[in-house]
């Protein structure tokens, strides 16, 4: 089998930033060039309104480097009001308080590779700044043609011409990230006892990075951006629970003193407040479908937490259903503490380790870190999970994202329209694929694709298949070229989960659409874990007909009572 190991373009990026971090004041032996022709340094230090601004990057070192004639930029410039507010706020005079690095970190925050139109950022919910940081964007619905950006900063002159930029002009300093989730544990006393037990294990050492590096399958090394998000228990929450200090919390999980194993309960207990990508609350608690518990991985082996709604109250609580522990939810005035890695949210319970009751997995084949990355840095955050579906479609080759463990066919693929492994958002008549995107398998006749599913609770599951029939699919439906995309299945490489299956001869009318169909009637999973799900694709067409592509959205758990 091919496995690929993860390589993004976000490297494109760091390269960039490391580009454009070498062109600082120092024009002795510098190779970079600066026009004439009004820079954007040089507009602005024209400009009495931004005096300050221009003080931060002349003391940062970076006036030239934003002058630079060989790079495009977007810069979000705040004037001299919004610098001062920002001052303020700091409770320092001016930009030397801060210091130099400092300095540089607002600079890289405001400032985006590329020259982006109005009507570019018309299109996009967020940029990508130098630091690597997303700027989150929307319409400001007061202002016609104008946004408002992170930290409800908004723009009020849009696409001022540099030589080199697109300037924006801003009513307001945007903060930049430069803490990560174990800096903002360290630096928080009243997180002591957890910020020991995230030490105590290593953990501090995942909290603490910002950029995670892999070595590829040839040699080299990529880097990839690091998005977690954490589950923080304050002390006061702890002794809520008689927990008072590091060792009464050893004492109540019964740890031992091998902390750094995976399998001591200290060890796991910190990993179960991790979650893998970089959820905001408001991510947290978005249900499925009618259901109102939901299901989360955590970073602790095989252990979830579920989260429950109160439709009434509004309200969500963690493991509702486990009554040894007190009601815990989400400090909603603590949470969504933006971090260089991701999000710290507080919760007002000590949330110990529980295996919960089934309920129902919806398995997104595209919600995997490795996906998100991938796509964001090739086409954008807009692009991976749109909140609404898209106008037009775009497609973008993750074969190489490192998700999927796949094996093309000897015989070729018979489709050119996708690669081997494509992720493709979807437009209205797809409104119903969850998260409004799904993946596309082009691996050609006996290709295969092995995935891991999420954690899923021990116990019996009927097994469903959502995915996106187009009209390209008309001979599959019918049978007129090949058996109808058949492919043979199975769980954990278990010759007794082996199953045949066509689902897209299982749909009644060439109407383009999501549709469904039953994988397993009746599957039982013995122990709570994640599993290895692998299809191999049966049908000769695969490897011959132009209009051949397997396009799935997502697989669904329904527990059997």
């Amino acid at each position: 089998m091919k496995k690929f190991v993860l390589f993004s373009n976000i490297s494109v990026l760091f390269l960039a930033f490391a580009l454009f971090l070498s062109c600082n004041d120092d024009k002795i032996g510098s190779t970079y060039q600066i026009f004439d022709d009004n820079p954007a340094s040089n507009m602005l230090a024209a400009n009495e309104n931004f005096s300050e601004w221009v003080h931060v990057l002349e003391y940062s070192d970076m006036y030239n480097a934003i002058n630079q004639a060989t790079q495009a930029f977007t810069v979000f410039a705040p004037d001299n009001d919004a610098v001062r507010a920002f001052y303020k706020k700091k409770g320092v005079e001016n930009i030397e308080s801060l210091g130099k690095d400092y300095a540089r970190a607002l600079i890289l925050h405001h400032t985006v590779l590329d020259s982006l139109s109005v009507e570019n950022l018309q299109l996009k919910t967020s940029v990508t700044n130098l630091a690597g940081d997303r700027i989150s964007i929307s319409i400001d619905s007061l202002h016609a043609g104008q946004f408002v950006l992170s930290d409800n900063v908004h723009v009020y002159q849009s696409a001022v011409h540099a030589y080199n930029a697109l300037m924006y002009y801003i009513d307001g300093v945007m903060i930049p990230l430069v803490e990560t989730i174990y800096d903002r544990l360290s630096d928080n006393p009243e997180y002591s006892i957890m910020r020991e037990a995230v030490e105590r294990t290593g953990w501090d050492k995942v909290l603490g990075s910002v950029n995670d590096t892999v070595q590829n399958e040839n040699g080299g090394y990529t880097v990839s951006r690091v998005a977690l998000a954490f589950l923080g228990v304050s002390n006061s929450s702890f002794a809520a629970s008689g927990i008072n200090t590091f060792t009464d919390l050893t004492n109540k999980l019964a740890s031992g003193t091998d902390y750094t194993n995976p399998k001591n309960s200290l060890n796991e207990y910190v990993a179960y407040h991790v979650l893998s990508s970089d959820y905001s609350v408001q991510d947290l608690e978005v249900m499925q479908g009618s259901d109102i518990t939901r299901i989360w991985n955590t970073l602790a082996e095989n252990q979830v937490f579920t989260l429950t709604v109160d439709t009434l109250a509004g309200t969500y609580t963690f493991n509702q259903l486990d009554e040894s522990i007190a009601k815990t939810s989400f400090d909603e005035d603590k949470s969504n503490t933006k971090c260089k890695n991701g999000y710290l949210h507080e919760i007002n319970g000590w949330l110990p380790v529980w295996e919960p009751q089934q309920s129902t997995v919806v398995w997104d084949l595209a919600d995997y870190v490795e996906v998100k990355n991938w796509v964001i840095a090739s086409g954008g955050a807009e692009q991976y999970q749109p909140q609404e579906p898209v106008s037009s479609e775009k497609k973008i080759d993750i074969s190489k994202c490192g998700a999927y463990d796949y094996m093309v066919s000897e015989s070729g693929v018979g489709g050119n329209t996708y690669a081997y492994v494509t992720y493709v958002n979807c437009k209205k008549n797809l409104s119903d694929a969850q998260f409004n995107d799904r993946v596309v398998f082009n691996l050609g006749y006996m290709g295969s694709v092995s995935m891991k599913t999420p954690t899923i609770v021990r116990g019996k599951y009927r097994v469903e298949l959502s995915f996106v029939y187009l009209s390209d699919h008309n001979f599959m439906r019918q049978m007129t070229d090949g058996n109808g995309g058949l492919i043979r299945m199975t769980i954990d490489d278990d010759s007794a989960t082996q199953k045949n299956t066509a689902p897209y001869t299982t749909v009644s009318k060439s109407t383009a659409g999501v549709y469904s169909a039953t994988l397993y009637d009746e599957i039982e999973f013995d122990i709570t874990a994640n599993h290895t799900f692998r299809f191999v694709i049966m049908d000769p067409a695969a490897s011959s007909n132009k209009n051949f592509s397997l396009q799935f959205d997502c697989i669904t758990f329904i527990p059997i009572e």
